[in-house]
């Protein structure tokens, strides 16, 4: 994938091992333009700095929730649940390795395939983007036209739980 996705941090995994203390990995979101929607489109737990665990794990401290927003799409699968879920204040800047069509993610749903959404396969945290809103996330059409791009299209297999 050439462009990286903007997306907004809705949710977060406990860490284990050596990410005991800290956020292990977290539910990332693309924003529906049409219904302002927040639809899951990865699970990522790459990219980070051993500081910007830290870091974000105290900078999101600040945004916890009670229980996800009704305008948060995902699949209520294990695994795919977070641990704790966040209010919409924080966008990323994610790159990754391509895309592919995902029964876990809800990315686009309807606009690639009519029953499964679109996941970033391998995604890698760049940066936050201070500068970005969600409001101004890429969108899930975004992330469709990127999928529709590629040279080769990846069909995800039935058990895809970790995109």
């Amino acid at each position: 994938v050439g462009d990286s996705s903007d997306l907004v941090v809705v949710g977060a995994y406990t860490g284990r091992g050596k990410r005991t203390g800290v956020f292990g990995a977290y539910l990332c979101a693309c924003l529906d333009a049409e219904s302002g929607d927040l639809q899951s489109v990865c699970k990522i737990g790459t990219g980070f700095s051993e500081e910007d665990l830290v870091n974000l794990h105290k900078s999101l401290q600040a945004h916890i929730i009670d229980e996800p927003r009704p305008y948060y799409k995902w699949t209520e699968k294990p695994g795919v649940s977070p641990d704790v879920w966040f209010d919409a204040k924080e966008v990323w800047e994610v790159k990754a390795a391509d895309l592919s069509i995902s029964p876990v993610h809800m990315s686009g749903v309807g606009l690639v395939d009519s029953a499964k959404g679109i996941a970033l396969r391998f995604p890698r945290y760049l940066r936050t983007r201070d500068d970005k809103a969600p409001d101004g996330a890429t969108t899930s059409r975004q992330v469709a036209d990127m999928y529709n791009a590629q040279d080769l299209k990846q069909e995800a297999p039935a058990s895809d739980g970790e995109n």
